[in-house]
């Protein structure tokens, strides 16, 4: 079944970058693929609505930073595809899995928009939502957006975790700081959280 999965993948990608990523510790019920943002939507319709995929669901969305901007120099094939943006730091990895097969998807998603001066990527990652085809995608991509700072093209559903309102940080990078620069508090006659700088209390 893993072969005709994979004639699939090449046959419905057949117009679109795409790269089967070698998995070492999981080669007889895993595929991983590395797509652009361009042909994802269209691969996830197929991954939910196709009979060769009958009964697939999504189990995780995590997001994977590349260290030192390095695009898969070792370990996964990387080169064939095109339009690759060095100054990305990060993929959004979706994770499938196979009811009736038993078989794993790992989907490796990276945004390929650029902005106008086609030169550097937004901020942020920008990535097409797919919440409408599957809806446990929802608070998935509400934490990668919140905790990685991706955002999600079409998402509805635009609410905070955890961090309050306002606040872009994206604790969950490599970028940032692991030491206290603000203290945070709740102020009950406000009902606001509140953030000072660090104070030290001996």
């Amino acid at each position: 079944m893993l072969t005709n999965n994979k004639l699939f993948f090449k046959y419905i990608l057949s117009s679109c970058p795409f790269s089967f990523a070698d998995n070492t510790a999981q080669k007889t019920k895993t595929i991983s693929l590395v797509v652009t943002n361009d042909s994802f939507l269209y691969l996830s319709t197929h991954l939910k609505l196709s009979s060769v995929f009958f009964g697939t669901q999504l189990s995780d969305i995590f997001t994977y930073e590349i260290p030192n901007h390095d695009l898969f120099k070792s370990g996964l094939a990387y080169q064939n595809l095109m339009q690759v943006n060095k100054s990305q730091s990060s993929l959004v990895v979706y994770n499938f899995h196979s009811l009736y097969t038993q078989d794993r998807f790992f989907i490796f998603v990276y945004s390929n928009l650029l902005n106008n001066k086609s030169r550097v990527l937004n901020a942020n990652q920008l990535i097409d939502s797919i919440t409408e085809l599957f809806p446990a995608a929802n608070w998935l991509e509400r934490e990668a957006s919140e905790l990685y700072g991706v955002n999600f093209i079409g998402k509805k559903d635009l609410r905070n975790l955890m961090l309050q309102y306002g606040d872009s940080s994206c604790p969950f990078q490599k970028s940032f700081p692991t030491i206290g620069l603000k203290e945070m508090y709740y102020d009950p006659t406000k009902d606001t959280l509140i953030q000072n700088p660090v104070t030290v209390q001996l």
